[in-house]
């Protein structure tokens, strides 16, 4: 149980980097040249949305990954749709977009609702990959030699 746990954090930190990357990618992608002051800008941007994604996503998220645990979900469309209900209720939990459009001269983005689910759905695809297609197997009896 207790590696269980480590794996199912250690996961959702991945899951979070990854977001926070597809989200970088979103909002700098249409402006990001071969400038080295613009790559910089876009691995700040990473950073910053990945610590934003962790402090608005983190407990809905583990709010359905124990969903998933008790339940025994391993489901890819699962964890794709969790991930986009994730991304979905940090857009609109906070208000992030209103905070910052007076304060930075990056341009915002143009589709953020469908760029806040595509975030969602590629971390919770990662999530899939290290720990969601074991869901609930720790439950289960183990099997005996044969």
């Amino acid at each position: 149980m207790f590696g269980r746990i480590i794996v199912i954090v250690f996961a959702l930190i991945v899951s979070m980097l990854v977001a926070g990357i597809v989200l970088a990618i979103g909002v700098l992608g249409p402006e990001l040249d071969s400038d080295p002051v613009e790559r910089m800008m876009f691995f700040a941007v990473s950073f910053f949305a990945t610590s934003y994604i962790g402090a608005t996503a983190f407990v809905p998220a583990l709010l359905l990954i124990v969903v998933a645990e008790i339940m025994r979900l391993r489901s890819l469309l699962y964890d794709a749709a969790a991930g986009a209900v994730v991304g979905l209720a940090s857009y609109f939990g906070s208000n992030v977009e209103m905070r910052l459009e007076n304060t930075t001269d990056v341009s915002p983005a143009f589709h953020p609702l469908q760029l806040a689910a595509a975030a969602g759905i590629v971390g919770g695809l990662a999530f899939w990959l290290l720990a969601g297609r074991n869901a609930g197997r720790w439950r289960e009896p183990a099997q005996p030699p044969v």
